[in-house]
């Protein structure tokens, strides 16, 4: 009789622990691995030569043997862009949420400290559409580990490309590590396999990976050498800024110990690059917590008591990620170009606090909101808000809602109004957000996995270099873009 592996024996196990159906995690399965077009395979002593300045991956780093493998599959490049799903997105139903709502005049909450305007006869940014977001379970799922992965990079989400919510822990006592490491390397999972993310590229936008305070941390490693951080591991509280540009290899693993558990929460963010910036030199920074750019954070204040300094009354804070980013950028000397109109902010409301934030470009930017816990309403004038299908047969039964729960995300539409409104519809938990800004850059997306780019031909020669080794040779990199800018202005003539 063949014996059976361990790991074998532990997928139907696997399969009954996961909080998803069956069919759901098929789904994600096969979209994850034929959007990303990952490295192969690199052991240790070679990823640790590329990690300390290797330029030539095919030869030195992947062998002849692979390089030639990679080099065949990249002729039949499959362009991926993060529009392909917005339509039927937001066409998906939605459930009606059923919290406890508050009186219908809750306090009103003005902009970043005490900016903005209480005033409720203002009209508000109407929203596009409130979306659902699947929770995958992972790292480790009978433990309630997930990743929620929002898909961005529609015309009204431009330039965000991606917001991705991490929630893991890890115990060495956990009998159930190996061998969900062991189905990970069965299925080929991206990454399941070594709780993290091993070597591989990017190209052509800019990542902001946000560790939540009071989280254990992530270890990362660059191919940059722009800095002496090019190896690190940061915790709770910090955030890593990574400019792509031109080119980085890295790796990323959640941080474990042998002595205790460690519970990791993060965001990563993925902000498209304009095509004048896709080039950029990659660039790294660190921000917030025990770094030299502390984090420009702000409290939020009931308006009705503003004038009387004694007793404003404190209904929330808010985490100025974009401002904090920024002011580090500025201080580069100009070697890094700023984002100016970005805005990361991460806000916490009280029960029945209401919170009014200011777009400084007229209603005319991206904006984006991210629910971690808690419900939240919105003030839409416009009542634009994609309508809510439960039992309703008829048009007239169709019941609108304007509130979204944890792991929703909502999409303002772009029109006049300067002001967006967000309030905290519940009684007695507090309302955590994430609110992205900035101002879109209405350029083609062509995105295969980790490499966003402009067309196509440009995908093509990302795979092509990093196949024969010169992805991280910057001069060769700019060389041959400058070949196929000229080829491409050809086709349109």
């Amino acid at each position: 009789k063949k014996k059976t592996s361990s790991s074998k024996k532990m997928i139907p196990l696997l399969f009954l622990l996961f909080q998803v159906p069956v069919p759901t995690f098929i789904n994600a399965l096969t979209q994850t691995r034929s959007e990303w077009r990952s490295l192969p395979h690199i052991d240790k002593e070679r990823r640790d030569i590329l990690l300390t300045g290797g330029v030539s991956i095919a030869s030195t780093v992947l062998g002849p043997k692979t390089a030639s493998a990679t080099t065949t599959a990249t002729t039949t490049t499959t362009t991926t862009t993060t529009n392909n799903n917005n339509d039927d997105n937001n066409n998906k139903s939605m459930k009606q949420e059923d919290a406890t709502t508050i009186s219908p005049s809750p306090p009103s909450i003005t902009g970043v400290g005490e900016t903005g305007s209480s005033n409720k006869s203002q009209p508000y940014r109407s929203i596009s559409s409130i979306e659902s977001n699947i929770a995958i379970p992972v790292w480790p799922t009978w433990g309630g580990g997930k990743v929620v992965p929002v898909s961005l990079g529609g015309k009204m989400q431009d330039p965000f490309l991606l917001l991705a919510h991490h929630d893991h822990w890890f115990d060495p006592k956990d009998p159930l590590r190996e061998p969900f490491k062991g189905f990970g390397k069965i299925t080929g999972l991206p990454y399941i396999d070594v709780e993290g993310f091993s070597l591989h590229p990017h190209r052509g936008f800019d990542i902001l990976t946000y560790i939540l305070d009071g989280s254990d941390g992530f270890k990362h490693k660059d191919s940059t050498m722009a800095t002496k951080d090019t190896s690190k591991v940061y915790r709770g509280g910090c955030a890593q800024w990574m400019r792509t540009g031109s080119g980085v290899l890295h790796e990323e693993f959640w941080e474990t110990r042998d002595d205790r558990r460690t519970n990791i929460e993060l965001f990563q963010l993925w902000i498209n690059l304009p095509a004048k910036q896709k080039f950029d030199t990659p660039a790294i920074k660190y921000i917030g917590k025990e770094t030299d750019f502390p984090w420009e954070e702000q409290n939020i204040y009931d308006p009705t008591a503003i004038g009387n300094n004694s007793n404003r009354i404190v209904v929330g804070k808010v985490r100025n990620i974009g401002a904090t980013l920024n002011k580090a950028i500025q201080e580069s000397g100009g070697v890094i170009k700023e984002r100016t109109s970005l805005q990361i902010l991460h806000a916490t409301l009280n029960p029945g606090a209401r919170w009014i934030v200011p777009d400084a470009k007229n209603g005319k930017s991206s904006a984006v909101l991210y629910v971690r816990k808690g419900v939240a309403s919105f003030d839409d004038d416009s009542n634009s808000v994609a309508a809510t299908y439960s039992s309703a047969q008829t048009v007239d039964e169709v019941q609108v809602t304007t509130t979204a729960k944890a792991h929703q995300s909502v999409t303002f539409a772009p029109d006049k109004s300067e002001l967006i409104a967000i309030s905290n519809c519940q009684k007695d938990k507090v309302l955590d957000i994430l609110l992205l800004i900035d101002e879109p850059l209405n350029e083609p997306v062509a995105q295969s996995g980790p490499i966003v780019m402009n067309t196509p031909y440009e995908l093509n020669d990302a795979y092509r270099q990093l196949s024969d080794g010169t992805f991280l040779d910057r001069d060769r990199v700019l060389h041959q873009q400058a070949r196929t800018s000229k080829f491409q202005r050809q086709q349109v003539l």
